[in-house]
């Protein structure tokens, strides 16, 4: 979660969505009121596989610590009691949950599939199969930060892809055509995408915590997770970090993820068209550094992965996304197929 919704939800109900990257028989849910300074009521929970736009089938009572509603307190997370469904790789699943009162739900601004809300007042639908009550489709992603399934299969623990813009992509929802779900597909082990558009490794001023702040939460704090792939650093570039700062941040990331047991995959910062000679300086110094860095456990080259060769600061045309500097799906494509091969 990065921000806060600007509109405060008043007695109303959301239903959203996650895709399970693996199969099991239980699952449970971590919801966040991290970026709110009030409490948040949910007077209800519940937990189903949607079958088409906001529609769900057979929806099942979602407890914490054995209680059917909860509330969080301001800037905390809660993680659910398990519920016992067996799901399958690429599973839709909905949580749906009734809000209490008033109050301002966490979001994460471009989540990978479109979510709804009932109107305010409208009170509790956690129940309804129908999306008729859900009235207000938006892509924002609310309260529901992660999906975890419980699976039997050990010996391949989770991954877990921290980043910006490159890892949370403006790509269509509902497409799920990002390189963590080439990654997911490729491998067949869990994946979780913590990447956050905008986001920077040390500079404020990003969007949401920056990836030093948020690290301990969102990455050490994950249960089943072996892997950490980092591919994050360019908004700092661009924000005006000078290489020697960024790199020891990303120095200080790595040794945390290694003191929790959790293998290192950094990957270099790619091409962009429009930097100026200062920022692609000092892009060109850390990604010599991520190059040869024993900081990490595996490398991926993602700058020449991506580069035009002809134009080696510029993205090659056909995984721009337009812009110079997101990647197309074809971009996305290539860096998760990368990723797989090493990762195995």
């Amino acid at each position: 979660m990065s921000t806060v919704r600007v509109e405060p939800a008043r007695d109303e109900t959301c239903r959203q969505v996650l895709r399970s990257t693996s199969a099991g028989s239980r699952v449970r849910f971590r919801l966040s009121n991290a970026m709110s300074s009030t409490p948040l009521t949910l007077t209800a929970i519940t937990a189903a596989v949607r079958t088409h736009g906001a529609a769900i089938a057979a929806p099942e009572q979602v407890q914490v610590g054995g209680e059917p509603s909860v509330t969080i307190a301001p800037h905390a997370q809660v993680t659910t009691d398990p519920v016992a469904r067996s799901v399958a790789a690429g599973t839709d699943i909905a949580v749906t949950f009734a809000v209490g009162g008033t109050a301002r739900l966490s979001e994460h601004l471009v989540g990978a599939a479109t979510g709804w809300c009932t109107d305010p007042a409208a009170g509790d639908h956690t129940n309804d199969t129908a999306a008729g009550a859900f009235r207000r489709p938006s892509r924002e992603a609310l309260v529901l930060e992660s999906l975890e399934v419980e699976t039997a299969d050990t010996a391949r623990p989770g991954i877990l892809a921290v980043g910006d813009s490159l890892t949370d992509p403006p790509l269509p929802p509902d497409t799920y055509q990002r390189w963590t779900d080439v990654l997911a597909a490729r491998t067949g082990r869990p994946v979780a995408n913590a990447g956050i558009g905008g986001n920077r490794v040390v500079l404020s001023g990003g969007y949401g915590p920056t990836l030093v702040e948020r690290f301990g939460r969102d990455i050490l704090n994950r249960p089943g997770a072996g892997t950490v792939v980092l591919l994050t650093g360019t908004n700092d570039v661009s924000a005006g970090i000078t290489s020697a700062a960024l790199i020891t941040r990303l120095s200080e990331v790595c040794r945390a993820a290694h003191r929790t047991g959790l293998r290192v995959v950094l990957l270099t910062l790619a091409p962009a068209w429009h930097r100026p000679a200062p920022e692609e300086a000092v892009r060109q110094a850390v990604n010599a550094w991520l190059r040869t860095t024993a900081e990490a456990d595996i490398r991926v080259d993602a700058d020449r992965l991506l580069r035009d060769p002809r134009h080696p600061t510029h993205l090659l045309a056909a995984y721009d996304l337009g812009d110079g500097l997101h990647l197309s799906a074809a971009g996305h494509r290539a860096v998760g197929e990368a990723v797989a091969t090493v990762v195995q």
